[in-house]
């Protein structure tokens, strides 16, 4: 056999062999092609994504306006009903009303010396009649009758009020009487409720300043309240109507703070007559002008002393009391007013300052009542 057969036969073994893997592999390449994807028209895709987008939801309708109380509006009815009572009766029914626009539950008490009476309620589950407190015997109602500001206290009930149950806030807010307390209140948020005590303080403010000024009401003669409403409040709200007048009745406070007659007596209020005249002060000589650029030195100076005399009163309320008394303030509080005056010379050593004591005028306006003679020597 010649060599050109030879190789003519090995090549064609192995041509066909490459001929069959070429044709395996040309299968496989058109299986792929076959494979690939077309690509889509933009419209017709689009408009598939556009339909598988659930539409928006319509937006919700306006909501109603709100119910909520006008709580200014109320506040000067409220105010207006207690400056046109024509009893101390009809002061503190009026208060009470007025309290309800802003606490959940509130309870008054009358004080006769350190002993207090419940005298009318809202909100509590139990009967509030019957309660009754002790100054002497409870710190709060102290710092309260020596402050004569309200308290505020959180996640508490004080010891005086015997229901035990949760509540957000609670407040004691003294009534006045010639400066002195003659009742308290105390309201409070209950569990869930609400609790406005600026409203509710501003309410007892007026209720002081309505008392003292009772025996001049005929000269007065106050305007009757009324709920007026100028599109400042939320409209459809019930105006509350005044109560209706009753026949006078027995003062509840005399001019020392303390309990009178028997309900049922009938006292007329009658003006007092003049007092004398009395000979006028001798006048005492111009205090010379704060230098300029130093008011607010000043001020911080009558800050500070302010809040260092409150200090001590109100940790020792009880020497205060006794101090007042017998005159004597200074001997029984000596080393809280000697150390609470070193602070403030170390702090304001300015001449000017020193000049005018301005720590000696806190001790007679917040410690001695302004009496200068309770400091005693």
């Amino acid at each position: 056999m010649s060599y050109e057969k030879v190789i003519e036969d090995k090549l064609a073994e192995s041509l066909e062999s490459l001929g069959s893997q070429l044709g395996a592999l040309r299968e496989q390449l058109q299986s792929l092609r076959d494979a690939v994807p077309v690509i889509p028209d933009a419209r017709e895709l689009a408009a598939v994504l556009a339909g598988a987008i659930p539409a928006p939801a319509p937006p919700p309708p306006p909501s109603p306006p709100s119910a909520a109380p006008a709580l200014n509006n109320q506040l000067l009815f409220r105010m207006a009903t207690l400056e046109a009572a024509e009893s101390q009766v009809d002061i503190l029914k009026n208060l009470m009303e007025g309290v309800r626009e802003f606490a959940s539950r509130g309870v008054l008490y009358i004080l006769k010396g350190d002993a207090a009476q419940s005298w009318s309620g809202f909100g509590f589950s139990a009967d509030v009649k019957g309660w009754r407190a002790n100054l002497a015997e409870d710190p709060l109602l102290q710092t309260m009758a020596t402050s004569r500001m309200r308290m505020l206290l959180d996640n508490t009930i004080p010891g005086f009020v015997p229901l035990k149950s949760p509540v957000r806030r609670s407040m004691i807010s003294p009534l006045l009487l010639k400066g002195k307390p003659a009742a308290f209140l105390y309201a409070d948020s209950d569990a869930e409720g609400s609790l406005d005590h600026y409203s509710v303080d501003i309410l007892m403010r007026t209720a002081s300043l309505v008392i003292d000024i009772l025996p001049l009401r005929p000269k007065r003669e106050p305007l009757p309240a009324t709920l007026e409403n100028q599109d400042i409040i939320v409209p459809g709200l019930a105006p509350a109507l005044p109560a209706a007048p009753v026949a006078e009745e027995a003062p509840l406070f005399e001019d020392s703070g303390t309990l009178t007659a028997e309900a049922g007596e009938t006292i007329t209020t009658e003006i007092p007559p003049p007092e004398p005249p009395v000979p006028a002060p001798v006048a005492k000589p111009a205090e010379e002008p704060i230098p300029a650029g130093e008011e607010k030195a000043h001020e911080d100076a009558k800050r500070f002393a302010r809040l260092l005399i409150q200090e001590i009163a109100l940790y020792h309320p009880k020497e205060v009391e006794e101090g007042r008394a017998k005159k004597n303030l200074y001997h029984l509080l000596r080393d809280d007013i000697d150390r609470s005056r070193e602070a403030y010379e170390q702090r304001f050593q300015k001449p000017s300052i020193r000049s005018r004591d301005y720590f000696g005028q806190a001790m007679v306006k917040y410690l001695a009542d302004g009496d200068a003679s309770a400091l005693g020597s």
